[in-house]
């Protein structure tokens, strides 16, 4: 009985090793098609307008939840080049950090370094903050380009300070991501 169990399990494996996945019958739909398209490349929708005012909402909601509430966290909402680059703007100067001129090398010909933040944190320069709130998040382009250009005030009332910033967002699947913050002060 034992060698017979043994047996009929030895053939089942076999017969399972020789069977090949089948191909599914259905066609992928916009639900089940992954996107495997680099965002640093060209725009994942380079033919379609951007949703402005869902851009708008997005961008406020992502600002405020991560600097007050410790939410959505920086790698998850920049493009993986974004976020190099913040990361080694950040660290310039430090430690283990780049050089100016090594970072200005690396990323001068993608960035606006000039305006990169060097030494400062995301989206905000201030060491400390209290509570943060985005005053103004307006257009300053169509977003008919695969990108849409943001003019971002960002308040922190507390510690009197306001942050004015060009923030660059890009379309991936439905969501967005921040693919460029241009900082002025």
């Amino acid at each position: 009985m034992k060698s017979l169990f043994i047996a009929t399990l030895s053939l089942f494996l076999i017969w399972s090793c020789q069977n090949k996945p089948q191909q599914s019958e259905t066609t992928p739909t916009a639900d089940t098609t992954e996107v495997t398209k680099s965002v640093d490349s060209e725009p994942v929708n380079p033919d379609n307008d951007i949703d402005t005012e869902d851009a708008v909402r997005w961008l406020t909601e992502v600002i405020e939840s991560h600097l007050n509430d410790g939410g959505y966290p920086m790698e998850d909402i920049c493009t993986p080049k974004y976020y190099e680059y913040k990361m080694d703007a950040v660290q310039v100067g430090y430690d283990g950090g780049l050089t100016d001129e090594q970072f200005r090398k690396k990323w001068f010909s993608d960035y606006d370094i000039k305006h990169a933040g060097l030494g400062t944190g995301f989206m905000i320069s201030g060491q400390d903050w209290g509570t943060i709130k985005v005053t103004k998040c307006v257009p300053v382009s169509d977003g008919k380009k695969g990108f849409l250009m943001l003019n971002v005030t960002i308040d922190d009332k507390d510690m009197k300070a306001a942050y004015h910033r060009d923030i660059k967002i890009v379309p991936v699947g439905k969501a967005y991501l921040i693919d460029d913050v241009v900082e002025y002060d």
